[in-house]
């Protein structure tokens, strides 16, 4: 009997131990709330008050948000929301407590497609906690590049006015253009001039011509020079001369002074 008063009093003990949770650790079980929030109402700079990094309102294409939340421990989470007429995106989620939760956001254009992105990753344990997110496009940066290149030129009235063209066939403009022409005369006399040309449009060309003090002695005896200083950062820096003259001339390089 004695023994069994024992028995009793140890089982006893033990359900009032596992009643009041042992030693474990209760932060480690149950959810979090977390509101995760794209943009706020501001009169800040975009950067501040935008949901996407490129620009303070949800471009047109965008129609859809995903949030998605993840970690090795837990069930993923996913939530599809329209954005038609929001202009601030709030959701909240209750999340397993735990480390290194995974919070991904994604902007959906109509065919599913991702064209924005942002992600953070928190630590939860119980206490609420406000995520804001800004969204980064996906597409690859623009690079922006330059390429100049003179056209034949054309020999006209009476041999004393070449006529040309400089094109650029990168995607941003050029400006301040210096070119060099460079011609015999007449009399066998070689001749260089200069001009400057103000502006060249992205995938564009300008007509320039130069009057002769006296004809052009063949109208194979002209150079064109682009940029020949190398002042514009080109993506072919070999196309820059248009030349119908002999090798030695037009193999030769910019001359050092040209008026």
């Amino acid at each position: 009997m004695k023994k069994l008063l024992i028995l009793w009093s140890i089982l006893g003990l033990a359900i009032i131990y596992i009643s009041c949770g042992g030693s474990g650790d209760s932060s480690s079980s149950g959810t979090t709330k977390v509101t995760i929030n794209l943009g706020e109402r501001s009169a800040i700079s975009k950067e501040k008050s935008g949901i996407f990094k490129e620009t303070a309102t949800i471009p047109a294409e965008v129609v859809s948000i995903r949030f998605t939340i993840s970690a090795p421990d837990m069930v993923t989470i996913q939530k599809v929301i329209e954005v038609a007429g929001r202009t601030v995106i709030s959701e909240t989620f209750e999340i397993p407590n735990g480390q290194n939760r995974l919070i991904v956001v994604e902007a959906l254009d109509a065919r599913g497609n991702v064209i924005y992105r942002g992600e953070t990753t928190i630590n939860l344990t119980g206490s609420a906690v406000t995520v804001r997110i800004i969204l980064e496009s996906t597409a690859p940066p623009v690079i922006e590049y330059v390429d100049l290149f003179p056209s034949d030129a054309v020999i006209e009235n009476d041999a004393t006015v070449l006529s040309f063209q400089i094109n650029n066939s990168g995607n941003v403009a050029a400006d301040n253009v210096l070119v060099y022409v460079l011609y015999a005369d007449w009399y066998g006399i070689s001749t260089c001039e200069s001009l400057t040309v103000p502006s060249i449009p992205a995938g564009g060309s300008v007509s320039q011509s130069i009057r002769a003090s006296y004809p052009v002695y063949m109208i194979n005896d002209y150079k064109i020079i682009v940029d020949p200083q190398n002042t514009i950062l080109e993506t072919n820096e070999d196309n820059n001369v248009a030349c119908a003259w002999d090798l030695d001339h037009c193999n030769a390089p910019p001359p050092t002074n040209c008026p």
